[in-house]
C-alpha cells in the first residue's frame, strides 16, 4: 500500500487506515463490531498494508481502545496508534470531557492503559474547545509529547481558520505543531475543499479524511443503518445522482463503488489518508480493495459531485445520470 507523510512528523501513514468506531458499541447508530469480527478485520489489514488504526476515547466511551489494546497486543510495534480526546466520558459530567491541562492529562493516561501501550503515534482534540484558553491545551500536548507519551499531534473537526489559529499559536512558542485535521470528507461533503485543504497547501500539513464513503451511503445498498438515520447525515435525495454516477464509473473501470469514492478522496490534493471503518470482513476487503481511477473517471467524479453539492431542492441535480456512462 501506498504510504504518504503525515505533515512533517516523519510518519508515513498508509493511504487507508482502519477506524474503529464501531468496535464494541453501536455508537452513533453504527452496527457494532464484536471482538472476533474485529481481530479478523485487524488481521486482513495489517495483511494489506494498513499501519494507521484510529480510534477515540469517546467510541463507546473507552470500549474502542480497550478492544483494539487487547487484540493488538505483541503487535504494537507494527502500527501508528491514533486517538482523540473531548467529549464527555461520563454522560451528563463536563469534568469528564474537555481540553484543559487537567483533562487532557488524565484523558491521555486513560486511553494509554486501555490501549495497553506507553504511548501512541497521533494524539488529536476531537474538535475545539470554547471553554478552555487555546494555549492551556497546546501547552498540554506539547507536555505530552515532552513526555514520550505522544509522538506527533493532530486535531479533528478544526476549520481551516481554527486550524490555522493554532498552528500560528504553536509556532509562536516552539510548540509541536498539528501536524495534521481529521475531517469529513467525501464525493457527498466536500466542505473542505475551499477550508481544511487550503490551509494544508500552504502550511505544509496533513488532512486525514473521516467516513470517506459518507457512513456506507456512496456503497451498495445496506451499508447505512438505517435511511435518513445514518451517521454522517447525508442529503440522500440530493447525492442520489451521486450514488448512480459512482456505480457506473464503477463498472467502467472494473472496481467497486467503494473503491472508487476512496480513490476519488484519495487524489484529492493534502489528502494523506482515508479512514475506513466496515462491519464486517466481507466490507473491509471491498474497502481495502483500492485501484487507482483513470484522470478521466476522476473528472466524471468530481463534476457530478460538485454538481450534487450545488443543486437546490431534493431531487437531485438535473442531469446527473448522463455522467454514468463513461
Amino acid at each position: 500500500m501506498e504510504k504518504r507523510a503525515l505533515g512533517r512528523s516523519g510518519l508515513e501513514v498508509g493511504v487507508l487506515a482502519l477506524g474503529t468506531m464501531n468496535w464494541g458499541s453501536d455508537w452513533m447508530r453504527s452496527t457494532p463490531v464484536d471482538e472476533r469480527t474485529a481481530r479478523g478485520m485487524l488481521d486482513f489489514a495489517l495483511e494489506a498494508g494498513v499501519n494507521l488504526i484510529d480510534t477515540a476515547d469517546i467510541y463507546g466511551r473507552g470500549a474502542a481502545e480497550a478492544m483494539l489494546g487487547r487484540i493488538l497486543g505483541k503487535r504494537r510495534g507494527k502500527v501508528l496508534l491514533a486517538t482523540k480526546t473531548r467529549w464527555e466520558m461520563k454522560e451528563g459530567d463536563p469534568s469528564s470531557g474537555g481540553l484543559s491541562r487537567k483533562r487532557i492529562k488524565a484523558a491521555l493516561d486513560a486511553s494509554l492503559k486501555r490501549l495497553r501501550t506507553d504511548h501512541v503515534d497521533l494524539y488529536m482534540p476531537h474538535a475545539p474547545d470554547p471553554q478552555v484558553p487555546l494555549e492551556e491545551t497546546l501547552e498540554a500536548l506539547a507536555a505530552a509529547v515532552k513526555a514520550g507519551k505522544v509522538r506527533a499531534l493532530g486535531c479533528s473537526n478544526f476549520s481551516g481558520a481554527q486550524w490555522r489559529q493554532a498552528l500560528a499559536a504553536q509556532a509562536a512558542k516552539s510548540l509541536p505543531r498539528f501536524e495534521t485535521d481529521q475531517v469529513e470528507y467525501s464525493l457527498a461533503a466536500r466542505a473542505a475543499d475551499g477550508d481544511v485543504l487550503p490551509v494544508a497547501a500552504a502550511e505544509g500539513v496533513s488532512v486525514l479524511a473521516w467516513s470517506p464513503l459518507a457512513g456506507g451511503f456512496l456503497t451498495p445498498l445496506g451499508r447505512r443503518h438505517k435511511v435518513g438515520r445514518g451517521f454522517p447525515p447525508v442529503d440522500e435525495r440530493r447525492y442520489s445522482g451521486m450514488v448512480k454516477v459512482l456505480a457506473g464509473v464503477a463498472g467502467q473501470e472494473k472496481t467497486s463503488p467503494a473503491a472508487a469514492a476512496l480513490a476519488w478522496v484519495l487524489a484529492r490534493p493534502g489528502i494523506a489518508a482515508a479512514v475506513v471503518g466496515a462491519s464486517s470482513l466481507k466490507q473491509l476487503r471491498e474497502d481495502l480493495a483500492l485501484k487507482p481511477l483513470s484522470p478521466k473517471a476522476l473528472g466524471y467524479l468530481d463534476q457530478a459531485s460538485m454538481l450534487c453539492s450545488r443543486a437546490s431542492g431534493s431531487k437531485g441535480p438535473e442531469g446527473a445520470g448522463t455522467f454514468v456512462q463513461l
